[in-house]
């Protein structure tokens, strides 16, 4: 079996990473397998040497990223010994976030107009704690410590465990909403299974687009509870990336939005006064 068949696999029986995840990640297999890239420094640094002339920095970056994590996986199955994207020169784009924001408080009210009870308090939980969408859908009632107010995270990308704080508002909720269940997934369809990704999704968006008139995805709830903890409450960017469940810092960097498109209207009055 060679590198590509494994990861492959791999993929397709990896049950927290999101349909869309696995979607990229073997489309960027495809990709490296048609350029008959090695999983070698050398081929590897040639491969993203042209990609960043090919494709814009984003695309470049995502793959970079990807590929980083497919290469710990082949580490951690034995099948190479080192992970050489290590040794690959990063990417590096300079670029001014101006992405449309979200505030914290207003998702929240968003979510709460949700009339699917599953599906409302599934999003009430991410916006609350940060998780990402795989591993609230793959939280189990047992993950629950109530004496604490905490939440173990067992599907955390890169194998990370944590655990994040839960508040007694939403604590109390989750007890109303399980009913006394004990066991099993916390958020799960009418056979018991975990819910539906797409509805789940559809859900959030059409809601959203009701209430506020633009979409709203399960990633702006992170990206809102990273910047509201970093702009209103005063965090520190180290303790928004364990809470995250982030490798490093930097990651947790790029969460953090600026409440308003300040340097836009700079520019925007500069270019006006400028004739």
């Amino acid at each position: 079996m060679t590198h590509y068949d494994y990861l492959e696999h791999y993929l397709l029986t990896h049950v927290s990473y999101s349909k869309q995840t696995i979607k990229a990640y073997r489309s960027d297999l495809r990709q490296m397998k048609t350029n008959r890239v090695e999983w070698s420094v050398k081929s590897l640094q040639l491969y993203f040497d042209q990609l960043i002339q090919q494709y814009k920095p984003a695309t470049a970056m995502r793959r970079y990223h990807a590929l980083m994590a497919l290469g710990h996986e082949l580490v951690r199955a034995k099948r190479l010994k080192n992970n050489p994207m290590r040794q690959v020169r990063p990417i590096v784009h300079q670029y001014v976030h101006q992405r449309e924001y979200y505030p914290l408080e207003e998702a929240i009210q968003t979510i709460r107009q949700i009339n699917h009870s599953t599906y409302r308090l599934f999003f009430e939980l991410i916006s609350q704690t940060g998780l990402r969408f795989m591993e609230a859908r793959l939280l189990s009632i047992e993950d629950i410590q109530f004496g604490t107010l905490t939440l173990l995270v067992r599907h955390g990308k890169g194998r990370r465990l944590r655990t994040v704080p839960l508040g007694e508002g939403l604590v109390s909720k989750l007890q109303t909403f399980l009913a006394g269940r004990t066991t099993g997934l916390i958020f799960q369809s009418v056979r018991g299974k975990a819910i539906n990704e797409q509805s789940a999704r559809d859900t959030l968006r059409k809601q959203s687009l009701a209430t506020c008139g633009r979409p709203l995805h399960p990633h702006d709830l992170r990206v809102a509870f990273a910047t509201h903890l970093y702009q209103v409450e005063d965090c520190k960017l180290v303790e928004i990336q364990r809470l995250l469940g982030h490798g490093s810092t930097r990651t947790t960097e790029g969460y953090i939005l600026s409440r308003e498109t300040r340097l836009q209207q700079i520019l925007n009055t500069l270019s006006a006064s400028a004739g």
